[in-house]
């Protein structure tokens, strides 16, 4: 039974009924206006219009913003023009270490790129040894950061803390990192560059080079750069072909900076190293030294088993197959990656996609 005045009971459990308790009453209307009021007065006194100092700005105010910049990003860049307006100057300062994915020379070409009048220094070791190598550099009067460790680490530095949120660019290195396509919009260009995967045709002229690079762009959704040698005609001397290796290369660096996965490659430096010793016998030291560097992500040499299909003067049967072997033995000695692509040409445009499809499958950083 109840007893006179309890609650009811909301449940049995065996030999007695469960009971709830009633919620203590909260603080009336009147009560939270009281608190309200209090605190008004509190806020209050002592105040004065001087109290809120000068307009907020640049002016004579040094800012530091710290960053792993794996890789570059809006985000970054949304970072930074926000601390450029609160801040006359700012220094960058990026954390290093030995294992970081991408080395700290390619981040320091990106920054000097997209912040060319701000200085940039490296920091490497733990958190406890950061604050001594910045205090050495400058004397901030704020730390910019979206990480949770940014107010603690400001007061370390002596420094007042402004918060900038992290969901106004919803980006991150890691999510770029695992996949940077995904995240293409947040990417700017030199990083795109370094993301995109390049692959050359190569070969003995008359092989579809042309023809496999501009349907191999279709496929992917990219775009693709042409052969400047073949713009000179059959009649050209050293100092054209010199001018039109230099323009390939230009050419290529700079819509690597506008393509998307992949940047197809309608010959490269390489090629017309191979094409000036094919025709005078020799090269010119920088475009020999520039191919020897020069790497791409795959090579794509089509042999030259199929037909001539150009002005009947100019097939050299031989000469096309020596190329083809010189070719084919550069990049063995270089050590490049590449796929030989023989028949007609819808085994051979199969076989290329089957190997771009390989380079571009999906691999965590």
């Amino acid at each position: 039974m109840t007893v006179a005045g309890s609650p009811s009971p909301i449940a049995w459990y065996g030999g007695s009924f469960v009971y709830y308790d009633e919620p203590e009453p909260g603080p009336t209307e009147g009560e939270l206006d009281a608190a309200a009021e209090l605190a008004r007065e509190r806020r209050r006194a002592g105040f004065t219009p001087e109290s809120f100092g000068p307009e907020p700005g640049p002016r004579s105010r040094t800012g530091v913003v710290l960053g792993r910049f794996l890789p570059v990003h809006e985000g970054h860049r949304y970072l930074i023009e926000f601390a450029r307006a609160h801040a006359e100057r700012v220094h960058i300062f990026a954390r290093v270490a030995p294992d970081d994915p991408i080395p700290w020379q390619v981040r320091r070409e990106w920054m000097r790129e997209l912040f060319p009048d701000l200085p940039v220094t490296a920091i490497d070791g733990e958190q406890d040894e950061w604050v001594p190598r910045i205090l050495a550099e400058v004397r901030p009067d704020y730390l910019f950061s979206a990480e949770p460790w940014g107010p603690g680490f400001a007061a370390r530095l002596g420094a007042r803390f402004v918060g900038v949120d992290r969901l106004a660019v919803p980006v991150s290195g890691t999510a770029v990192r695992n996949g940077p396509w995904d995240y293409e919009r947040y990417l700017p260009p030199p990083v795109k560059a370094w993301y995109t995967r390049r692959v050359c045709l190569i070969g003995a002229e008359s092989t579809g080079k042309t023809t496999l690079a501009r349907d191999l762009a279709r496929q992917f959704d990219t775009v693709w750069l042409p052969e400047r040698l073949r713009a000179l005609g059959p009649d050209f001397g050293p100092a054209d072909l010199a001018l039109a290796a230099h323009g390939q290369r230009a050419a290529e660096e700079a819509l690597a900076r506008r393509s998307r996965v992949a940047l197809f490659c309608d010959t490269d430096l390489l090629s017309a190293r191979l094409w000036s010793e094919r025709l005078f016998g020799a090269a010119p030291p920088w475009l020999v030294e520039a191919a020897q560097r020069q790497t791409q992500h795959l090579y794509l040499l089509c042999a030259a088993d199929v037909p001539y299909a150009g002005d009947e003067r100019h097939n050299t049967p031989a000469e096309r197959r020596d190329f083809h072997a010189a070719a084919e033995r550069e990049l063995i000695r270089l050590g490049r990656p590449y796929v030989v692509l023989e028949g007609d040409f819808p085994t051979r445009y199969a076989k290329a996609v089957e190997a771009v499809r390989d380079l571009l499958a999906p691999r965590r950083a």
